[in-house]
């Protein structure tokens, strides 16, 4: 392995491990190299910054040094996707598709589709899933990709008002026999796409057991967190937006510590909309594993500002929920501030 795929590697491992400081300084040294992937490492520890105009930055310099490499304009349309910048994302897109290799044009077509599908125009993203369905290379992307353009296509057709199509994609997928597992991720915004299909229908019960099934999946999916609430359906003017420290009991071991040793203790945080502490212990608890419920308790409630987050005239329901904190029984555990 040469030193720049080295760097490349280590810089990959840190943005894994949540640590893009170190992950772009490796970026620009790669770029001293004259290393098409500098470009790449340098946008996604931006982006992992929450410093998403910075990333375009870098993958303009980059498209412009090393027009030929189609990760660096893919990269590009997401970013500009992600801002909102629909034509300029398409552009980019459309680049990327000029010189990707035959078998990485299915996540191009992918991207593109989804970038239209945000942008309103969904016959035409329709259209550009059609190609990522029947591209050859379909089934070499993985099942959890697959799962993705699935959940893509259920949107397009409840945002047209085609639930039953939408169901029918599902029901599809679910009868398919496939050697690989999927991922829990996708399959939650699957499940929520599948939400939104029985409510466009009438069917609420449906709607709000696929909801509960989606968080159970993935309970940090926007997606699936959306369809629950819009499942439920409640609003009301009394109810208060709350971020809430939440504190439990894990229901069995860390493997990773001691596999034979006591089920740790967690803290975690919780963004909800209710009436009060009771109601919204109650919301949380649809989103956490049925083994750990009863020993859900709240350590601090706190006001949030409805200026740009959850409303107090929203939809009740959970609006984010954060990562674990474990800790073992007896042990100190610190509280979370986010």
């Amino acid at each position: 392995m040469s030193e720049k795929d080295e760097l490349m590697a280590e810089a990959f491992a840190h943005l894994e491990a949540g640590d893009p400081e170190t992950a772009l300084e490796i970026g620009k040294r790669l770029e001293s190299m004259q290393y098409s992937g500098a470009y790449e490492v340098q946008a996604m520890a931006y982006a992992d910054l929450d410093d998403v105009e910075q990333a375009i930055a870098v993958l303009e310099a980059g498209v412009a040094h090393a027009p030929g490499v189609w990760l660096l304009w893919q990269l590009l349309g997401n970013y500009r996707s992600d801002l909102g910048r629909f034509p300029a994302a398409i552009e980019a897109y459309e680049a990327a598709a000029n010189c990707a290799p035959d078998e990485d044009l299915v996540i191009v077509d992918f991207n593109h589709a989804n970038a239209l599908a945000r942008q309103g125009n969904f016959a035409a993203a329709q259209t550009q899933l059609d190609r990522t369905f029947e591209s050859p290379h379909l089934a070499q992307a993985g099942r959890a990709f697959i799962e993705n353009a699935i959940a893509l296509r259920m949107h397009l057709f409840v945002a047209q008002g085609e639930p039953k199509a939408a169901i029918a994609t599902y029901e599809a997928l679910a009868k398919q026999e496939h050697d690989e597992e999927g991922s829990n991720v996708s399959m939650a915004d699957v499940l929520a796409e599948l939400s939104h299909a029985y409510k466009q229908t009438g069917d609420n019960a449906k709607a709000m057991t696929t909801a509960l099934e989606a968080v159970q999946h993935y309970k940090w999916s926007d997606a699936a967190l959306w369809a629950l609430r819009a499942a439920r359906d409640e609003q009301s003017e009394t109810a208060r937006a709350m971020h809430l420290i939440v504190e439990g009991q894990w229901y069995e071991p860390l493997e990773d510590e001691d596999p034979d040793g006591p089920a740790p203790e967690f803290v975690t945080t919780y963004d909800v909309v209710a009436e009060n502490e009771e109601e919204a212990l109650r919301l949380i608890a649809e989103c956490e594993p049925p083994q750990v419920r009863e020993s859900l308790r709240i350590a601090e409630t706190h006001p949030i500002e409805n200026d740009d987050g959850a409303s107090a005239t929203a939809f009740k329901g959970v609006y984010a929920t954060g990562d674990y904190h474990m800790y073992q029984p007896g042990e100190e555990g610190d509280l979370l501030d986010d």
